[in-house]
């Protein structure tokens, strides 16, 4: 694995040896350069070198004479609504999200909150690898500016503005919440009471010490589960340290995959919408064409990244947007995922069918998914996967992102990191026996082409 990666989402790598001071303060200084004059918001997330590397921005920042708001620690959805809300001209996100322990992150926001385009990106990078700053002279340098009072209840303001809060607090709900010691918890202890649940929050302390691999998935949720029967709660929620991605366990114990994120809070916004419009990635579960083929909704599909999702749905105007990582958006609310509205459109789901957390996933479509990661030497991975195409020409064949080969019974897809020397394979299928041969066969393909 690599080190270091610079991508659309910004910069992210092992500390101390890919993500590294100097690094940190090289890229805050291209922001303060690039944006050239205004305020910055800078925030970050719970991690034991988030605090190291949130000094390093704020200087930086100050140093090329922008204004800083030290947001201190709060999660991706508040960050996405705050840079917005107080007029700023950018912000720095400090944190690594589902990137295990030892990862860090610094994630450039737009004025309006959203992630950077690639242009922009590419625009801000220019100026990272130059190394030529806008440093000011000592009497030009920016000012410290704490937060405003309140901006945390503007956020909880928003959510519950979309939410039906009253037909949710009826039910009087239990629920059992993973924060993995990240930076939801204080936000969600104050959302449950707006919403009149009894929330029993695990991994709830804001240490930074990763209690599990912070990528929700099945394998993750072993703790929630664990005590999810015994206290007799209605679901339980497997957060990612930022409050970017989420998994379900049902009252009935079943883990669910984070594939059937998305489709759980699709199939509540649909129902409530005409010609409604949904953007996904290229390799999210058939079970979300299938759930908008029901509702006639339209669905876009993009490449891999929140970052291009969200740009696809702020410019079509979507109604929801997310994908199989486990995180979801939603028209007219912040340009990001937010898993704290993922909580309450699940909860305002049972409360307005009156159904269990187990009936509504049992009436999702399902198929069984595999996910699996292949090492390569080879500098020219999708020169290999594209003779793929020989051993499966009965298939529909789409090449936007990556491979997808398509059947009736099923697909697979095939990426090839951009930052790792790994092939990326998806298999789903409608049966669990298929899905194996499939990914075995997939892969022997693979040993043979020599990857």
């Amino acid at each position: 694995m690599q080190s270091l990666r610079i991508g659309i989402a910004g910069l992210r790598g092992q500390v101390g040896i890919g993500m590294t001071v100097p690094r940190a303060i090289d890229f805050a200084s291209a922001l303060g350069t690039y944006i050239d004059s205004g305020t910055v918001v800078a925030a970050c997330d719970t991690r034991i070198s988030s605090c190291m590397f949130q000094n390093a921005v704020i200087s930086s920042l100050l140093a090329c004479g922008l204004d800083v708001i030290d947001a201190g620690v709060i999660s991706a959805p508040e960050m996405h609504f705050a840079v917005r809300e107080l007029g700023a001209s950018a912000g720095l996100l400090i944190g690594a999200g589902h990137h295990p322990k030892g990862w860090n992150a610094i994630m450039p926001l737009t004025s309006s909150g959203a992630f950077f385009t690639n242009i922009q990106l590419q625009e801000l990078l220019d100026v990272y690898h130059s190394k030529r700053f806008g440093y000011r002279q000592w009497n030009q340098i920016g000012k410290d500016i704490p937060p405003p009072v309140g901006i945390q209840d503007k956020y909880i303001d928003l959510l519950c503005s979309q939410l039906d809060v009253d037909s949710i607090a009826s039910k009087r709900f239990t629920i059992v919440a993973d924060f993995c010691n990240g930076s939801g918890v204080n936000v969600g202890e104050k959302f449950a009471k707006r919403l009149g649940i009894n929330m029993i929050a695990i991994n709830n302390e804001a240490s930074g010490i990763l209690p599990h691999d912070p990528e929700p998935r099945p394998r993750s949720a072993v703790q929630a589960r664990s005590v999810l029967r015994p206290l007799k709660a209605d679901i339980a929620f497997v957060f990612n340290s930022d409050m970017s991605r989420t998994s379900i366990v049902t009252d009935s114990g079943e883990t669910l995959s984070e594939e059937y994120t998305i489709a759980l809070v699709a199939d509540q916004v649909l129902s409530t919408k005409n010609r409604a419009q949904l953007v996904t990635n290229s390799c999210t579960t058939r079970t979300l064409d299938e759930i908008a083929e029901k509702y006639g909704a339209k669905i876009h599909k993009t490449k891999v990244g929140e970052a291009c999702i969200i740009d696809k749905m702020l410019e079509l105007g979507a109604d929801i947007s997310g994908d199989g990582s486990g995180g979801s958006a939603f028209k007219n609310h912040i340009p990001g995922y937010d898993n704290f509205m993922v909580l309450g459109v699940i909860l305002e789901a049972m409360a307005k069918k009156n159904a269990s957390s187990t009936e509504l996933a049992k009436a999702l479509p399902r198929y069984h998914i595999i996910k699996r990661a292949f090492r390569t030497s080879s500098s020219h991975a999708y020169t290999s996967l594209h003779r793929l195409r020989d051993y499966f020409n009965d298939a529909v064949v789409d090449d936007d992102d990556g491979l997808r080969f398509d059947w009736p019974e099923g697909w697979i897809h095939l990426r090839a990191s951009m930052t790792e020397p790994i092939v990326r394979m998806i298999v789903e299928w409608n049966s669990k026996e298929q899905a194996e041969e499939r990914a075995g066969q997939v892969r022997g393909i693979l040993e043979r082409l020599a990857l």
